[in-house]
């Protein structure tokens, strides 16, 4: 017998034999609280063998655990890892964390392809569960979220030393539920976001997420508007197309350096939002009665800007600063961006004369204008009639001689409320030419007319304003 060593070759511990369905399943088992978060990834560094079974089995990644405690940024490629291992199966979302502020900045990285959600469970500060599956939502989008709502409460709301056991929930009832789904009459159901925050999230702790749609609204007038971090987080939403902005604006203490008041926000937000796929803009009490003495955002030797100058129509406002402010915000963001802007609102917030027609004038795809409690004079409303062209250009050509044509070519819906300065006689005439002219143009292809106006509240708009209106714009317009 040879007395070389006989080779000894270790055999497989029972674990190992086991059976690639039967590890899978205990591994879904470990995923599932209380054990770690983090379990899966632990497993699959114990062995090749188990690593390969982690691997080929998207079952083991349907549920993401996502906790405060481990970061936003470990939380952020958790959930893309967990989401990619997982594909194509659908997965649920487990969200833990002690303060409602962070909720967002955890799900952020699940919006990219929320239509794989199944189930999303929130714990801690706020308790909530929806089930994604009982709604039939349209399969063909990534995100679902058709608005994202953000009530913006201020550290006002703070309750540090927890004295008050219900702050919280008094403060969060304008959002009682972070899911709200709308059933409209036609098409598959909307889901919208809202959220409660103290702050807006920073934009180091924020995956971006293609909504579309954004609402931001601070909640009283302890919240003053953070410019920088209003405008970082806005750059956490590159497909933005409806942005709708409501603050309140700051008593009319002089400005100190590096504050501002909510009119000087609307301007600095404006002048350095950059949303090429902006569709609709909705801006609400921005109007002050006080001087704003400096720009915070604008250096001192810099070259003023195109329409800086003094309004050279002296038309009457009672908010002359927050209309140079708000004016040249939107010239700004025009510029800039050039949006496909289809709808402005403006409630409580105007303009000078001299923006108001640069502001038509850059509005080629405008459908629909919405202005409350304005100053606006009559040169404004009658820079809604057509008028002729010094040159030949775009317009419509009535004989040999002329070429004619109007600002907002595309505007079917105007809405004038409460605006105390324009005359009915101005109205009747602008309104009028208006719409003649624009029926016959939509008849030849060129642009659309008006075909619904609303006309309420202003005090010079008399009865027989109205008649004669009624006259050429039959059932298209509304009035008090």
């Amino acid at each position: 017998m040879s007395t070389t060593a006989l080779a000894v070759h270790p055999q497989p511990s029972p674990v190992c034999r086991l059976p690639p369905e039967l590890l899978i399943h205990i591994f879904v088992h470990c995923s599932d609280p209380p054990s770690d978060q983090l379990t899966l990834l632990v497993l699959g560094q114990v062995c090749r063998h188990w690593r390969e079974v982690s691997h080929i089995s998207p079952r083991i990644w349907q549920h993401i655990y996502l906790c405060e405690s481990n970061g936003t940024s470990l939380s952020h490629n958790q959930a893309l890892r967990w989401m990619q291992n997982a594909s194509p199966l659908p997965v649920d979302a487990h969200i833990c964390t002690s303060t409602t502020d962070m909720i967002l900045p955890l799900m952020s990285p699940l919006m990219s392809d929320m239509r794989r959600l199944e189930r999303c469970v929130i714990s801690g500060r706020h308790e909530e569960e929806f089930k994604f599956f009982e709604h039939a939502f349209d399969p063909a989008r990534t995100c679902l979220v058709d608005e994202l709502g953000l009530l913006i409460k201020g550290s006002s709301a703070l309750d540090p030393l927890g004295l008050n056991a219900n702050s919280d929930t008094a403060d969060d009832r304008p959002f009682p539920n972070i899911f709200q789904v709308h059933c409209p009459s036609e098409g598959p159901p909307e889901l919208a976001f809202h959220f409660s925050l103290y702050a807006l999230p920073l934009p180091f702790s924020m995956y971006p997420i293609p909504v579309k749609s954004l609402s931001i609204t601070e909640f009283s007038l302890d919240v003053t508007t953070d410019i920088p971090r209003m405008l970082a987080f806005l750059r956490c939403t590159p497909a933005l197309e409806i942005l709708h902005f409501a603050g309140w604006p700051q008593e009319g203490d002089p400005i100190q350096p590096g504050k501002s008041t909510l009119t000087v926000s609307v301007r600095a937000i404006l002048a350095h939002l950059h949303a090429p796929a902006l569709r609709e803009l909705y801006l609400e009490h921005t109007n002050v009665d006080f001087e704003l003495r400096t720009e915070p955002y604008v250096h001192a030797q810099a070259p003023p800007e195109d329409g800086e100058s003094d309004d050279e129509a002296h038309d009457f406002s009672q908010s002359p600063w927050s209309d140079h402010a708000t004016g040249m915000g939107l010239r700004a963001l025009l510029r800039r961006s050039q949006p496909p802007l289809e709808v402005l609102h403006m409630d409580y917030t105007d303009l000078r004369t001299k923006d108001f027609r640069w502001v038509f004038e850059h509005l080629p795809l405008l459908r629909e204008f919405r202005i409350v409690g304005s100053d606006m004079s009559d040169r404004v409303v009658a820079m809604l009639a057509p008028f002729r062209l010094r040159l030949a250009g775009d317009g419509l050509r009535i004989d040999d001689n002329d070429v004619w044509t109007v600002r907002v070519p595309r505007l079917q819906r105007l809405e004038v409320w409460h605006c105390q300065r324009i005359s009915g006689d101005a109205v009747v005439r602008a309104l009028r030419a208006r719409v003649a002219f624009t029926d016959l143009a939509a008849q030849e292809g060129w642009g659309n007319t008006l075909e619904n106006i609303t006309i309420v509240g202003c005090a010079d708009f008399v009865f027989q304003h109205a008649e004669a209106l009624e006259a050429s714009l039959g059932q298209r317009l509304r009035l008090s």
